[in-house]
C-alpha cells in the first residue's frame, strides 16, 4: 500500500506543477526520508511480537538502522517475518489482471520502487536525500534458518479480488503491450475500501493466520508500514497487549 500512496502523491504534483520541492515535500511526509526505524511490540502469554514498519524505498542510514536491529534481534533468538507478493510470469493472465486492477506494470529483472520513480522524473528532481530500495531480506542478514516470507501470492489476491468483486474482464487493449509498460485500456480507478481490503487487510489475516499457529515465541514482521494498524487491531482483539 505504501507505493500506493507514494504514486497518488507524486501524480498529484505532476498535474499540479511538479517541483523539486514539492516532490521532496512528499517524500518526507511519507517518512521516505526518515534515517531510523521506529519498532514497536506487542505480546501474550506465549508470544512476543515486534514490528518492523518498512519503508519500500529509504536512505542507507535507515536501511542501515533496519539491519543493525535486526542483527540485535536475531542474537536473542527473534524469528523474522518477510513480505513479498510472488508472481509468476508464465501465468500472463493473472499478471495482467493485476495490472489492470492497479495500474503499475510488472517489474522488469525485479526492479524496485526505484526504477518508477526512475523513469517518472528522469532526473529532473533533485532529491534532499539519495533513496535506494529496500535490500532483499539476505542483505538483512536473513535465511530461510531465521525468517520466512509470509506473503500471499499474486494469484491468491487476484482470486481473492475475484471472489469478492467479480472477474477481472481483460480487454484487448490490455494485450497490446508487454506487461512491463502500462496498457493502453483506461480502466476506472479501484475504489480505496476495495483496495484497502486486497491489499491490506486481505495480506494482514495471512501474516495473523501463520504467528497464531507458528511455534516461534519471538516474532519480528518486517513490512510495509501501512500493514501495522491493522494487525496491531487484530492481535489486540486476540489478548495481546
Amino acid at each position: 500500500m505504501k507505493k500506493f500512496k507514494i504514486i497518488i502523491y507524486l501524480t498529484v504534483f505532476i498535474l499540479f506543477g511538479c517541483t523539486t520541492f514539492k516532490v521532496n515535500l512528499a517524500f518526507k511526509l511519507l517518512g521516505l526520508y526518515d534515517d531510523n526505524i521506529k519498532l514497536s511490540k506487542v505480546t501474550n502469554e506465549q508470544k512476543e511480537v515486534i514490528f518492523f514498519p518498512m519503508h519500500h524505498l529509504g536512505t542507507k542510514l535507515f536501511y542501515d538502522d533496519v539491519k543493525g536491529k535486526i542483527d540485535s534481534l536475531k542474537k536473542i533468538g527473534y524469528f523474522f517475518y518477510t513480505e513479498e507478493v510472488k508472481g509468476n510470469k508464465k501465468d500472463s493472465i493473472t499478471v495482467r489482471k493485476s495490472i489492470k486492477l492497479t495500474g503499475i506494470p510488472y517489474a522488469k529483472n525485479n526492479a524496485g520502487y526505484k526504477y518508477f520513480f526512475d523513469s517518472i522524473y528522469n532526473g529532473k528532481v533533485k532529491f534532499k536525500k539519495e533513496i535506494f530500495d529496500q535490500p532483499t531480506p539476505a542483505k538483512f542478514g536473513l535465511d530461510e534458518s531465521n525468517s520466512k516470507n509470509v506473503d500471499v501470492t499474486l494469484k491468491e489476491m487476484i482470486d481473492y479480488y475475484e471472489s469478492k468483486y467479480g472477474e477481472i474482464k481483460l480487454e484487448p487493449c490490455d494485450f497490446e503491450k508487454s506487461f512491463y509498460e502500462k496498457p493502453n485500456c483506461k480502466s476506472k480507478p479501484v475504489d480505496k475500501k476495495v483496495k484497502d481490503d486486497v491489499y491490506l487487510n486481505f495480506r494482514n489475516k495471512n501474516i495473523i493466520n501463520t504467528l497464531l499457529n507458528d511455534n516461534h515465541k519471538k516474532v519480528a514482521i518486517i513490512y510495509g508500514a501501512d500493514h501495522f494498524k491493522g494487525i496491531r487491531e487484530e492481535l489486540l482483539k486476540r489478548g495481546f497487549k
